[in-house]
């Protein structure tokens, strides 16, 4: 009964405090190089078309990376430290970044290197943070969990471009983000010692405890090829919605500083929008609990796509802030509702890989393409807006897929209060 009592009521608090810090930090980063795009251009030497391109190479660098890392977690058992690995490597990068402002002359040097070690970086949160949250809280409990998590990575991503814009701009731009570096670092070591505490293996040995205790018998390992085709699906359907979300996010920053002629106003803009996520990813993680991942990824796959279509059609800049404040609140909830249903189907012993190959590959290799494309667009001298429109199509393709995902009684394992265990 000791196992039972670990599994299910100690240290859900605590690692629901220490992975949102690591979300807050890890997505804090999400726009930070977008909005550097808005600087680096003006660099002699430095195009749009090769900031485009290192876009690519940190988002691709991490898609690929997040499978291996996820397997190589569920191996180790050593997901704390992992997770710091992923932090410092970003905070690097930070300071990395800032050397391009030191030395100009060797800026787009600088700035590969800052890409690949943040694209590193990136790889590691968010299949390992999901696969804490899924050990410490259960499947019925976690969507909730990953949603108040989630929001917390929201808030990063909101907070963070006014504060570089703010930081770079009273303390210039070397110095600005020297701040963001020290800030990584230290939350790097306070998330290594908050997450000390977690050890998957004992959360595997209750579960075998309890199943023994309720049924008396060891049940067979399931296997995940028997979720391949649930993956596939999924991962598919995913890769072609990011290519959307990830592409677009890439440019809006620049779009917004053409429009409006001041990163200032880019920066609020951001922060006002981004905001909504905060918002939006506990209330998007109580729907997938509530009604189901499918339910879900199709209401925020319509609301994203409609909202961003009417983000395109007028530059006022009260009409931009409400509707892209209204978009980011469905399109960014991807954490929540993505992993938050794999963690319904999918078994825990197989839940940081399986949360790599929807997260890393099909989110953040699919956001690779996006901005692959979208970068194509721009060294043809297409306008940006005129690329940001073509995007939308993929919002679409993707919309018309989510009826191919598994309905509740095919795929989703929520065991309903009224029925047996193990019926869906």
């Amino acid at each position: 009964m000791g196992y039972k009592y670990y599994n299910r009521t100690n240290y859900q608090f605590r690692s629901l405090v220490f992975t949102s810090l690591a979300h807050f930090t890890n997505d804090g980063n999400f726009l930070l190089f977008p909005t550097l795009i808005t600087y680096y251009k003006f660099i002699p030497g430095v195009s749009i078309t090769f900031l485009g391109i290192m876009a690519i190479v940190y988002n691709l660098l991490s898609g690929l990376l997040g499978t291996p890392i996820g397997r190589l977690a569920d191996k180790i058992n050593r997901d704390s430290f992992l997770i710091f690995i992923g932090i410092a490597s970003e905070g690097i990068s930070v300071l990395v970044f800032a050397l391009a402002f030191l030395y100009m002359n060797y800026a787009s040097y600088i700035i590969f290197l800052g890409s690949v070690l943040l694209g590193f970086g990136q790889a590691f949160y968010h299949p390992i943070g999901a696969s804490i949250l899924s050990f410490t809280y259960g499947k019925e409990k976690a969507p909730g969990a990953m949603g108040i998590n989630g929001s917390f990575g929201s808030l990063g991503r909101a907070a963070l471009p006014s504060i570089i814009v703010y930081s770079m701009a009273f303390l210039n731009n070397f110095n600005g983000l020297l701040l963001i570096f020290a800030y990584t670092m230290a939350s790097a070591f306070i998330i290594l010692s908050g997450l000390s505490f977690f050890n998957r293996s004992k959360y595997i040995e209750a579960e075998t405890y309890n199943d023994k205790f309720n049924d008396n018998k060891i049940k067979s390992a399931p296997s995940i090829k028997l979720y391949y085709r649930f993956l596939l699906v999924l991962v598919a359907l995913v890769f072609i919605r990011s290519m959307f979300l990830t592409g677009t996010v890439t440019f809006v920053p620049d779009y917004l500083d053409d429009i409006f002629k001041s990163k200032t106003l880019m920066g609020d803009i951001l922060t006002l929008s981004f905001l909504s996520a905060v918002f939006g990813q506990p209330y998007f993680g109580s729907m997938v609990k509530k009604y189901g991942g499918k339910f879900t990824i199709l209401i925020t796959s319509l609301i994203s796509t409609v909202f961003f279509a009417l983000f395109l059609i007028y530059d006022n800049i009260i009409y931009i802030t409400l509707v892209y404040l209204v978009y980011v609140f469905a399109a960014f909830s991807g954490f929540p509702v993505l992993l938050g249903y794999v963690g319904q189907v999918i078994p825990r012993e197989f839940s940081t890989q399986s949360n790599a190959l929807v997260w890393s590959f099909g989110n953040i290799v699919g956001g690779s393409a996006g901005i692959a494309l979208i970068t194509g667009f721009n060294a043809l001298k297409y306008p940006l807006h005129f690329s940001l429109s073509i995007m939308l199509i993929f919002a679409v393709v993707s919309l018309v897929m989510v009826p191919l995902l598994p309905s509740k009684n095919k795929g989703e394992k929520v065991v309903k209060k009224d029925k047996e265990p193990g019926k869906v």
